[in-house]
């Protein structure tokens, strides 16, 4: 949990004042699910919804602070509250911890209130644990409220997120969460703009790379990538780098290089091309962009075979994926200069 209580972002405000709305209408749905891109605060939302719902004395959509279920939100012992993660991060929500939800479920709250069940990352359900949510979905008891947080709302069953109010939240506005960084750096030699390009405009994102040694490492892998896209180093070699890695981490980053790549083929501004370097651009001018889709969508295949517990060969799962980006380089110079471009 975050800390207490948790505020939204200035970027879900919006959105927020709608669910507070729903509330004091009675108006809640049984089950929600909040989606967007990783890194916007989406769990932060979720737990400050949380936060609301289990406080038994509320002051203008804000906990008191001081009413018992607040004082167990603070020391993170509510007992009418459930998170439900991965037992391993990367891996697969079980059927066994989800069959423990719904049997829990079917008691009443212990405090007299509300029952609120956090689902992160919903898209970790393989079929089995999915299916095994399914009862609760469709015949939610009184008082009770399942939020499911996904960062890809196309990987969970659509059984699922048919039974969910969605909630989308897209990535916010730079120069928004420029005004709420910049405050943050304040000690430090990191400049907000560097941050946000490196994560992508996640603003969570780009706080967390003020940690450690992040940023110097996105940017090492980013010079890496260019490298193998440049013909510097082969696909063999960077694999075998980076397969003992955080390869879920990686698999994520590279999603969303490859979405600015194809926001800006198209003519959209992306930050993160505007300051890639000259050459490297040059040779992505002729990448062709159903192929680079039909690539995106293999990446994705890989993302989901890791989240459902898979366990695949690391480097030979970079290697593949490493090998089919310089055959899309090469098909895609191929295709323009038989077109004569």
């Amino acid at each position: 949990m975050s800390d207490f209580p948790a505020h939204p972002y200035p970027w879900q405000l919006s959105e927020w004042q709608q669910l507070v709305q729903q509330i004091a209408a009675q108006k809640l749905p049984h089950a929600m699910m909040i989606a967007g891109p990783k890194g916007i605060g989406k769990r932060h939302l979720a737990d400050a919804l949380a936060q609301l719902l289990l406080c038994q004395s509320p002051i203008e959509g804000t906990p008191c602070s001081k009413c018992r279920g607040c004082e167990l939100n603070k020391a993170q012992t509510h007992p009418d509250l459930v998170w439900l993660e991965p037992e391993e991060e990367g891996k697969a929500i079980k059927v066994d911890q989800v069959r423990e939800l719904t049997e829990s479920l079917s008691k009443t709250a212990q405090q007299g209130g509300y029952k609120v069940v956090i689902i992160e990352p919903a898209e970790a359900m393989n079929g089995n644990s999915a299916n095994a949510l399914l009862k609760s979905l469709e015949e939610p008891a009184a008082n009770t409220l399942l939020i499911l947080i996904t960062h890809s709302p196309s990987s969970v069953l659509p059984t699922i997120r048919s039974r969910c109010q969605m909630r989308k939240f897209p990535m916010p506005r730079s120069e928004q969460v420029l005004h709420w960084l910049s405050p943050l750096l304040v000690g430090s030699n990191a400049k907000a703009e560097t941050l946000l390009v490196a994560a992508r405009g996640a603003p969570l994102g780009a706080l967390s790379l003020l940690q450690g040694d992040a940023l110097e490492h996105r940017e090492q892998v980013l010079q890496q990538f260019v490298r193998l896209s440049l013909g510097q180093i082969s696909a063999i070699e960077l694999a075998a780098q980076w397969h003992s890695g955080d390869v879920h981490g990686f698999i994520e980053w590279f999603l969303g290089l490859l979405h600015s790549i194809a926001r800006w083929r198209v003519g959209t501004e992306d930050l993160q091309m505007e300051q890639a370097p000259v050459e490297w651009r040059d040779r992505l001018s002729n990448l062709n962009l159903p192929l680079l889709h039909r690539y995106i969508e293999k990446i994705l295949l890989s993302k989901r075979q890791l989240l459902s517990g898979a366990n695949p060969n690391k480097q030979l799962l970079l290697e593949e994926l490493l090998l089919d980006w310089g055959a899309l380089l090469r098909a895609s110079t191929n295709r323009a200069m038989a077109s004569g471009h």
